[in-house]
């Protein structure tokens, strides 16, 4: 089979003025551009929204609908505030069901892709990986100040920095069924991290990462999503139980990225200094306070 792409997303309603409203836009108008470029090389890509039941008008040109969300991480635990975040392996699992080509591209929707994507994507399998390895690309953020699609020419043209977060993944399609994700939620933090150890030890352990071409972006660098700490919560309990399921179907190698990130991601989050902190967070207003501090910092975590 040549090497072809199904890009699976998750679009959702919301108001177009918000931060997601403006993201979404600009994703949806990288996407045609970038499927454009795509075919004009004759490679195959399609685009599939995965959406929640009500959510169809979120579904832009050209994705086209790829399936009914049934369940959201509600419907397995209550958590607050109430957020109707879907699960990564429900739309993994929906979005490839209908699938025919070799790989899947797994991006969120605030992520943006430059013109030459997926051709990009192709070399790299072709001539830097192989068609068995999964891998990531880290996206870069531009500044915060873009809001039209009519920019986006100026956008393709930020430079921007390096963002050290796993938010785009590219990997056969034939791993989707492998994958122990748990019922972790996206929209939170640990899903991506579990996503890419479970990819690492899918394929043998052989995940890679592409940090030197600027493929993707990020408008601006907001972390609100770090003060959700009963999610933050709820996917950690998930990430370190498949961490348990994965540790006792494979043998890790010490070497592995698998490994590394349990050590130095999940572990230390799993302490009981680290469980005593986001308590704390669980005040008043502590929540909040943190990601200013963050925001201050310069933070993307």
């Amino acid at each position: 089979m040549p090497i072809s792409f199904t890009h699976i997303i998750n679009p959702f309603v919301c108001a177009p003025d918000t931060e997601h409203g403006i993201a979404s836009r600009i994703t949806h108008a990288s996407l045609k551009t970038a499927i454009e470029a795509a075919r004009h090389t004759e490679i195959e890509v399609e685009v599939r929204a995965v959406i929640l039941p009500g959510d169809e008008a979120a579904i832009q040109f050209p994705a086209q609908f790829g399936g009914h969300l049934q369940r959201t991480v509600q419907d397995v635990t209550t958590l607050h505030p109430k957020r109707l975040l879907p699960l990564i392996a429900d739309i993994l699992a929906i979005g490839a069901a209908s699938a025919s080509n070799s790989h899947l591209v797994y991006t969120n929707m605030d992520i943006a892709l430059q013109p030459d994507f997926y051709i990009q994507l192709h070399s790299l399998i072709e001539t830097r990986f192989d068609r068995d390895t999964p891998f990531i690309v880290y996206r870069r953020n531009i500044p915060g100040h873009y809001t039209d699609i009519e920019e986006l020419p100026m956008m393709i043209a930020e430079p921007g920095e390096v963002a050290y977060g796993f938010d785009c993944f590219v990997f056969p399609q034939a791993y989707v069924s492998q994958l122990d994700l748990g019922q972790c939620c996206i929209g939170a933090a640990h899903f991506d991290y579990l996503m890419f150890m479970a990819l690492d030890a899918a394929s043998g352990f052989r995940i890679q990462r592409v940090n030197d071409i600027p493929l993707t972006f990020h408008i601006g660098n907001d972390i609100s999503w770090s003060g959700q700490i009963d999610y933050i919560e709820h996917n950690l309990t998930e990430s370190m139980a498949a961490i348990q399921r994965m540790r006792q179907r494979y043998a890790v190698p010490k070497t592995s990225q698998f490994d590394r990130l349990e050590l130095n991601h999940f572990r230390p989050n799993a302490r009981i200094d680290s469980l005593i902190l986001r308590k704390l967070k669980r005040l008043p207003r502590i929540a909040q306070l943190t990601v200013s501090i963050k925001r201050w910092m310069g933070r993307s975590h």
